[in-house]
């Protein structure tokens, strides 16, 4: 760190922690700068098989675990520039990190921008109504999807990218987002046992998906991670943009996200009318849900607690103050917008 660009790396990094970036700043790198910047890695990342950020990731540590060995075995003052060089390329790390990605968690969520937003319109009712509505559409849209298959766990489905950039552009996106290719990660069978689905890789942004779900979650989790893609960072923000995706999309797309919104809404009512709303469920969706379930049993439960909870605190963090309990509140975001594009060309209350 004897350098100045060190230094500076380092004391940039540090700045960001005590006095995080100013929303109107963030503004401007999610706006301006990240879509530029999105262009140039997806379509990168896209060019190979190989979950790049993992292996850059495992390259790195490979080579700093080489260079620990030497140092520690060499002279003190060896020691000492692999500490200084170790700070800077953990400071550039994140500084990186920030740029490309941690940037949205700075700016205003869904909830307080979107037009015609009513959390007066989320009450016990809506959600059952939500529910029920979900269930009818998952019953209706069951024969259909199976007739038609779902998208390979590689695939790019073209319905599903055109509704995504119709939703990007109705939330004020003035370019659209290049889809990633999805990817099969190395570290899948950490996913499982933690009940992760999918993630994007913020560093190259890149989308990786469980090799284990089942073919009708694919169009939903996917839609979610694109929604990341479009720089929504927050997850009720890429849940409830994921989900207009998805019911805007062909058959097997809309199946898919209200067999999501069945075990989502349905979730949040009391146990009795649970079930008694679930019993209109078909066997269809009903064996589609219960295959979830089954692939989920995988989960390890005391790694699954403790990934989960950091993740809780590394959202918190970065300026997401619901933490993973985000996830559920697609529900209100559903609800309080007022209106649910998607259902051939219908809106649902």
């Amino acid at each position: 760190m004897r350098t100045y660009p060190g230094r500076l790396i380092v004391g940039m990094a540090v700045l960001t922690v005590l006095a995080p970036w100013p929303p109107p700043l963030a503004a401007v790198l999610a706006h301006r700068v990240y879509p530029f910047l999105q262009a140039l890695l997806t379509p990168l990342s896209n060019g190979t098989d190989v979950p790049v950020a993992e292996a850059v990731v495992a390259s790195v540590v490979v080579a700093w675990l080489l260079w620990t060995r030497a140092c520690w075995r060499a002279t003190r003052r060896r020691r000492g520039r692999w500490m200084a060089g170790t700070v800077v390329m953990s400071s550039g790390a994140y500084l990186w990190f920030l740029l490309v990605w941690g940037h949205h968690y700075r700016t205003p969520s869904l909830e307080s921008t979107l037009p015609g937003y009513d959390a007066a319109r989320v009450t016990p009712t809506a959600v059952r109504e939500l529910a029920e509505t979900a269930i009818r559409e998952a019953n209706r849209t069951y024969d259909a999807a199976q007739a038609a298959g779902f998208p390979g766990p590689t695939s790019v489905p073209e319905a599903l990218v055109q509704s995504w950039h119709r939703v990007e552009a109705q939330l004020g996106r003035t370019r659209a987002s290049v889809p990633s290719r999805p990817k099969h990660p190395w570290m899948a069978p950490y996913l499982r046992a933690v009940g992760i689905n999918g993630l994007l890789a913020p560093f190259f942004l890149e989308t990786y998906l469980s090799p284990d779900l089942t073919p009708p979650e694919r169009p939903s989790v996917l839609a979610h991670e694109w929604a990341h893609l479009s720089g929504f960072a927050r997850e009720e923000d890429a849940s409830f943009v994921g989900a207009l995706a998805a019911l805007g999309a062909d058959v097997s797309s809309r199946y898919s996200g209200w067999l999501l919104l069945v075990s989502e809404v349905t979730s949040h009512l009391h146990p009795v009318t649970r079930a008694m709303v679930l019993e209109s469920l078909a066997d269809g969706p009903r064996r589609d849900l219960q295959a979830v379930a089954d692939r989920q049993r995988a989960r390890v439960a005391w790694l699954d607690r403790a990934a989960w909870g950091v993740y809780d605190r590394a959202l918190r963090s970065q300026g997401a103050t619901e933490g993973v309990a985000g996830y559920g509140r697609v529900v209100m975001l559903l609800i309080g917008s007022g209106r649910l594009p998607g259902v051939e060309g219908r809106e649902v209350s």
